[in-house]
């Protein structure tokens, strides 16, 4: 069984709801040991054409896939067998005209001589059922596979060393909320796009992207909201923690992005919470300038700055106290900066004598540590300036090691990744 025509492409599955264009040869990544995960110490014959794009998907299921153009099958099996014998994947094994690897116990990879798939993570349970999803996407001709797809004809558009167009859906939840921030009420994730060009630039992997809908009306409403993003100015660059996994940067007058916010279910719902204890409504209208959101770890814990065109609020502190719900309380912590508690949840905010409000969210017992703030790279810094929407991300600091292993090989070693909401 081999891919219609010989047309790899027939092989991304139509369905995905996430797709990314990877161009290899741009990045000077030649070795595909080291993007399976299994390491080498020099680049070595693979069979895999390294010069055609790799393709990167999501299904709705969360079934997570790279497909590639193979131009030498027994030299893929060559490859495999080698690294067999180095204990970093199964023989391979033939079945109705493909072959299926295991690496590592957890990524299955199927080929012929005109495509590779590689599937997972997949439990040796599902083994059998990928393998049988593998075949089937093997036999797709263009009519099936992803060529006719939205998602790919957009895809096709981006010139790029990597290109990524997925919906909002298929996106991480910790790492949506920021695209989605000026999707109206009626729109679900599944009806947000998120179209991206990604390359290396000055050490830094750097992502400029848009949202968009296929949607007419939900598309009219975004691009209207997008209005409340100026560009973002350097105050408060020079007081980040260098702590912070990743940091969020905007510049907004807050009662216009109340506005907006107040459209999007996932800030709704912070809000409400939010609100439960503090105006959390009353201090983002009192916004008129940059807000900075740091990202301390994978638990929840941030950090947020803003600067206020007002303070009014801090007189309604006393009422706040008075009305925090049960269990909870609020207490002063100095000169207009109190703490809230509750639970094991120790949230500390207030408004510095040069308008600036501070808060901090922390799950459990932390210790107190003053940090020398972070100088970012002037390259970085540049490009964050005059920006309407900016995201840094630190890969070393994430704490979820699985992650960092996958990305690193993709970003040519780097450890920052920026986007740019363009």
């Amino acid at each position: 069984m081999s891919c219609t025509g010989s047309d790899y492409v027939n092989v991304v599955p139509r369905e995905s709801v996430a797709m990314a264009a990877i161009d290899f040869e741009s990045l000077g990544v030649q070795d595909l040991e080291r993007i399976l995960l299994v390491g080498t110490d020099s680049p070595t014959s693979s069979g895999v054409d390294m010069s055609s794009k790799m393709y990167a998907f999501e299904t709705p299921d969360g079934t997570l896939g790279m497909v590639a153009k193979v131009d030498d099958g027994d030299a893929v099996t060559d490859m495999f067998v080698k690294l067999a014998g180095e204990g970093k994947c199964s023989k391979p094994e033939e079945r109705r005209g493909a072959r299926f690897v295991m690496i590592k116990d957890s990524w299955l990879a199927g080929y012929t001589d005109d495509a590779m798939v590689v599937i997972g993570p997949v439990s040796l349970m599902e083994r059998t059922a990928t393998e049988q999803k593998m075949l089937k996407m093997f036999a797709q001709d263009e009519n099936h596979g992803a060529k006719n797809s939205r998602l790919f004809q957009t895809l096709d558009t981006l010139d790029a060393p990597i290109s990524l167009v997925a919906q909002a859906s298929a996106l991480p939840e910790q790492a949506v909320l920021p695209f989605t921030i000026g999707a109206p009420k009626e729109a679900d994730a599944s009806q947000i796009v998120l179209a991206a060009k990604i390359s290396k630039e000055d050490e830094t992997m750097t992502i400029r992207g848009r949202t968009f809908s296929y949607n007419e009306g939900i598309d009219k409403k975004l691009k209207e909201n997008d209005k409340v993003f100026r560009p973002v100015t350097d105050d408060m660059l020079g007081r980040l923690s260098p702590r912070s996994m990743g940091f969020l940067f905007m510049n907004v007058n807050g009662e216009d992005f109340l506005k907006v916010l107040q459209q999007n279910r996932g800030f709704q719902a912070l809000l409400a919470g939010a609100n439960m204890a503090i105006d959390m409504d009353n201090i983002l209208r009192s916004v008129d300038g940059n807000i900075v959101f740091s990202l301390s770890n994978m638990n929840g814990d941030f950090d947020l700055m803003a600067r206020l065109a007002k303070r009014d609020f801090l007189k309604d502190v006393g009422y706040w106290k008075t009305s925090c719900p049960a269990g909870s309380s609020i207490s002063d912590a100095g000169k207009d900066a109190y703490l809230y508690k509750s639970g094991d949840m120790r949230c500390s905010f207030g408004v510095t004598a040069d308008n600036l409000f501070f808060s901090s969210l922390r799950h459990g017992e932390v210790k107190a540590e003053v940090d020398a703030a972070l100088n970012l790279p002037n390259d970085i810094a540049s490009r964050i300036k005059g920006s309407r929407l900016a995201m840094l991300v630190d890969i070393d600091k994430i704490d979820n090691k699985t992650v960092a292993e996958i990305i690193k090989p993709l970003l040519g070693g780097t450890n920052k990744i920026l986007y740019i909401k363009e």
